[in-house]
């Protein structure tokens, strides 16, 4: 079921989602194949493509708010409710489709620019993908990303375990604020600046391993990826638990 459930919140975001990554490659291609052609409206291009990636970010931040609303907080959760699924299917559903989408916008977005750059920085070859800036400084000496696989999926678990979160606290705050019979979306905004400074406190005095830069920078570099990863997941985790409590404990789609 849980397929089915993750399979309908891709067609029911993909609606949104496609057009928009269309529009941003088209006017990327634009702009770069025909800006000397085109003079000032080449350059407008440029600007509309750049435009076009901040909308993407912001529309699939937007969709994943709204699909969690509508879907579970609204007229629709009385249906959704009485399927033989449970809230911790509902909730990873959604979870997978967002930040599916966005690894999605993130890889569009950087399609697009790197079609408006003149070279990209990127090659890939036997060796396997090489990065040409360097994205590390140690001690202030600009050191070239390692060619490690390991990297990159440490890269993938902080990613996706920072989307989940980012989803997570929207999702804890709208689930808390309609909670309530009236003011919904304003004690949902409550909640959510509550949760923010509730998460700023608990990062300060969280105990962090201490992670330090010594001669052998690419096992500390792994060492901190990990601690990120951790420490964003156990925040993560408390918002799961607020969310799966009022949607099965406090729900009020009246």
């Amino acid at each position: 079921m849980l397929t089915k459930l993750i399979k309908q919140e891709f067609r029911a975001t993909a609606r949104v989602m496609i057009p928009m990554y269309l529009v941003m490659l088209a006017l990327a291609v634009g702009a770069r194949f025909f800006t000397d052609d085109l003079g000032d409206l080449g350059d407008l291009l440029k600007a509309l493509c750049a435009l076009a990636v901040l909308a993407c970010i912001l529309v699939n931040v937007a969709a994943m708010i709204l699909r969690f609303k509508q879907n579970l907080l609204g007229d629709e959760g009385y249906l959704m409710f009485t399927l033989p699924v449970t809230v911790h299917q509902h909730l990873w559903a959604k979870l997978v489709a967002a930040v599916a989408w966005f690894a999605a916008t993130l890889a569009m977005s950087l399609g697009s620019l790197c079609i408006l750059a003149d070279s990209t920085a990127f090659t890939i070859g036997a060796g396997g993908i090489q990065v040409g800036i360097p994205l590390v400084s140690v001690h202030g000496v600009a050191v070239a990303f390692p060619d490690n696989g390991l990297f990159l999926l440490e890269l993938a678990v902080l990613g996706f375990v920072a989307g989940c979160t980012l989803c997570l606290q929207f999702y804890a705050a709208l689930a808390a604020g309609y909670s309530f019979s009236s003011h919904k979306m304003a004690l949902s905004v409550v909640w959510f600046v509550l949760l923010s400074l509730a998460t700023t406190v608990l990062t300060e005095v969280m105990p962090v391993p201490e992670v330090e830069f010594h001669n052998n920078w690419v096992a500390t570099l792994h060492l901190a990826l990990w601690v990120i990863s951790g420490c964003t997941a156990v925040v993560g985790a408390i918002y799961y638990g607020i969310t799966v409590y009022f949607l099965k404990h406090r729900l009020n789609l009246s």
